[in-house]
């Protein structure tokens, strides 16, 4: 999704802060992590206006504090090579990286590999590396992803989890890895760059401890980009996948037949990185919404907050019923991103997602919170 001051197909901006005391316990060696967790990347800007978050009495809270004492246990954090504004930027990322470690928290790393929004629809290089031979991105995709890893480890903050490009459907760092159209027989240099970026992840990380994840943006369509991606012996963990039933099937038995064939075919763990659900079909500013319409949603589930939370309920036991314990939680997108009015550009671009965060438009928490406290 996006920025602020853009709304186009994808989206975005914004911030908050907090104390450094742990609050999470990890789980014994004897259970099975199952990942409750938020993108949170638009925090770290969204701390820079004054947003009274509350809890579900209306008591004011910090937010990092709120959603690490209320279940959380992953944040995800998107990186951008070289921003414009500095914001998804190494710097702004390990700052806040730390304050999630601190709190006990798993992180996510989600590499786009772009200095700005990657999608199945944008995978631009970063500026720096325009104009560069095959050999001469390999080298930079792996000194890169080394560097990154090296810091966060240098800080004690290394990530659990590191996503390798977002949405690449379409394959990243195009044209180098793009595999799509015209490009659909380049498999083999788009599994080129990625083994550079797992090994340079590896390099750093002798110990084996981080689990690498490749993402897709459609639950029905992910079968045949790993079918094609198999037989070049990526070494990966986690399959990723997003699910907003706007843009894909409104089908339930189907969503829950290809998260099962996704698992059994490929034998590996499954995470909802990304996922939202509407708790009105109203707005907040003059923004238009991703969602405004019942067209839009699912029939089963309204959008009411007593919908949402019914929504990822439904969803939380999907992912858990999937065979041999392969589903391994899910990741709310921007759960934060509200409207306000503090915010300058609110009556010209403000907010496209506050309908579809898990604070309603006085910023109070809503009930889908309890999905996070009861699992």
């Amino acid at each position: 999704m996006k920025s602020f001051v853009v709304v186009i197909f994808s989206l975005f901006l914004l911030g908050c802060s907090s104390s450094d005391e742990p609050s999470n316990t990890p789980p014994s060696q004897n259970e099975t992590l199952f990942y409750k967790g938020m993108d949170l990347s638009f925090q770290s800007e969204l701390e820079s206006y004054t947003i009274d978050y509350k809890d579900e009495n209306s008591n004011p809270i910090n937010l990092l504090d709120y959603v690490s004492e209320n279940g959380t246990n992953l944040i995800r954090l998107k990186l951008w090579h070289t921003p414009q504004d500095g914001q998804n930027g190494l710097a702004d990322v390990k700052t806040y990286a730390s304050r999630v470690k601190a709190k006990g928290m798993d992180f996510l790393l989600d590499f786009h590999y772009s200095d700005y929004w990657a999608d199945p629809s944008n995978q631009n290089p970063p500026e720096a590396w325009q104009n560069m031979t095959q050999n001469e991105i390999r080298v930079a995709i792996y000194e890169y992803t080394k560097d990154v890893v090296l810091q966060f480890k240098n800080q004690n903050t290394l990530p659990d989890i590191i996503q390798i490009g977002n949405e690449t459907d379409s394959g990243f760092l195009w044209n180098y890895g793009k595999v799509w159209n015209e490009f659909s027989d380049n498999w083999s240099n788009y599994a080129a760059l990625v083994n550079e970026a797992i090994s340079a992840i590896k390099d750093v990380d002798t110990e084996d401890r981080i689990k690498i994840m490749l993402h897709h943006s459609s639950v029905e369509n992910a079968i045949f980009f790993f079918n094609e991606l198999s037989e070049f012996n990526v070494d990966f963990d986690i399959i990723g996948l997003s699910y907003y039933p706007q843009f894909q099937t409104k089908n339930l038995n189907v969503v829950q037949s290809k998260l099962n064939e996704l698992v059994t075919t490929f034998n590996k763990d499954l995470l909802i990185v990304e996922v939202a659900y509407p708790f009105t079909l109203d707005w907040n500013d003059n923004s238009t919404n991703f969602i405004g319409s019942n067209n839009q949603i699912l029939d089963e589930f309204e959008a009411s907050p007593s919908g949402q939370k019914a929504y990822l309920e439904w969803l939380t036991n999907t992912i858990k019923e999937l065979p041999n314990n392969r589903g391994i939680g899910f990741c709310y997108w921007a759960p934060d991103w509200v409207a306000f009015s503090g915010n300058e550009q609110t009556s010209t671009s403000g907010s496209a997602w506050e309908n579809q965060c898990m604070f309603d438009f006085d910023f109070k928490a809503l009930p889908i919170f309890d999905v996070y406290r009861d699992n």
